[in-house]
């Protein structure tokens, strides 16, 4: 059975009978944390997340939530967790899947450690966390999708494509090639063309057939979300992504060495790209600087480099980054990933 890492989550999920219950009040910050995770992948809405200053805390809308999904799930009435209300959480179909603690690591099998755990933080700032986050070209990038916003116009959207195909290409036929094999390959060719198969001014398609942007593409797209072989796909692609970039940083600057600093400039190239990550530091970097100076001083002209639209948002997001709770100041070490076959039933 996969493991969480919360010794209390894992004993209530094996149904330990000195396992206790979860409820209104309960002290244990990082156990309620990681419930309101599975509860929001449920589709229960009003929940804080880890960005959130009442994210772990058994509050009015974490009690109201559990006695929702225990009437959705014919449990007994009540506000608490326990074993059999844990495992139905974990169990259940997500109808909004979300890279919290407790999917990553109770449905996927993944370790939340190293880059699984810095890429759930920054799968919060792209899209809440969730698998099937859309930005319908509201930047002029067309399409975004999945965990890390995979664009179209810088030809991202492409990758996690070719790597859903090469997972299975008859569900990826099946979702979104409606069934057709033909239309599934245009839709990889589209994808891959300049600009992903957009105009540059506006973002727009090039061509009516893929408008990915709207309907039925939305819809199919977000099937493609709840496919469990393809959550699992878009995990290790990220972390494939982010191991990759790590190394072009470690060459430029070494002294990114901490959990947040890895996770600050993962997310900075995430945003502007490998190549923009480096301009940024290379911009500042002064001999003699701290790491923490360092850092702030990225975050400053990374919002600088954004248009005004979007600048008080990046400095949220920087300044979340510099000081959450939920990465350490410890020299960093990238765990083992989890890797057992993920599931090929629907999510």
């Amino acid at each position: 059975m996969a493991l969480c890492g919360i010794s209390r989550i894992d004993d209530l999920n094996a149904g330990a009978a000195t396992a206790s219950p979860i409820g209104p009040g309960d002290p244990d910050r990082e156990s309620v944390g990681l419930i309101q995770g599975l509860l929001t992948g449920q589709g229960l809405k009003g929940l804080p997340n880890l960005l959130s200053p009442d994210y772990g805390v058994f509050g009015p809308a974490t009690s109201a939530a559990v006695q929702q999904f225990r009437a959705q799930h014919s449990l007994a009435p009540g506000n608490q967790v326990d074993a059999q209300t844990l495992q139905s959480m974990v169990q259940s179909p997500a109808p909004v899947p979300v890279a919290s603690r407790g999917y990553l690591t109770l449905v996927h099998n993944f370790d939340y450690s190293g880059l699984a755990k810095i890429l759930s933080v920054v799968a919060q700032m792209e899209g809440a966390g969730k698998f099937g986050a859309l930005n319908l070209n509201t930047d002029k990038a067309g399409l975004s999708f999945g965990l890390i916003q995979w664009a179209q116009k810088p030809g991202r959207l492409s990758e996690i494509l070719d790597a859903f195909f090469a997972a299975s290409e008859a569900d990826f036929v099946r979702i979104l090639g409606a069934g057709d094999a033909d239309f599934a390959s245009g839709l990889i060719a589209h994808t891959k063309q300049p600009l992903g198969g957009i105009d540059k001014p506006t973002g727009q398609t090039t061509d009516p057939t893929f408008d990915l942007v709207n309907e039925p593409w939305v819809s199919r797209f977000r099937q493609a979300a709840l496919w469990k072989l393809f959550q699992h796909v878009q995990l290790q692609t990220a972390l494939n992504n982010f191991s990759g970039s790590l190394r072009i940083i470690k060459q430029y600057a070494p002294q990114i060495d901490s959990e947040r600093a890895v996770g600050f400039t993962l997310d900075l190239a995430n945003q502007f790209g490998n190549a923009g990550a480096r301009s940024i530091y290379q911009a500042v970097w002064n001999a003699g600087m701290s790491v923490n100076d360092l850092l702030q001083a990225m975050a400053d002209e990374s919002v600088e480099r954004i248009q005004d639209p979007w600048k008080t948002g990046t400095q949220a997001r920087r300044q979340h980054f510099l000081t959450t709770g939920f990465l350490s100041d410890n020299a960093f070490g990238d765990a083992a990933i989890g890797s057992q076959a993920p599931s090929t039933a629907v999510a």
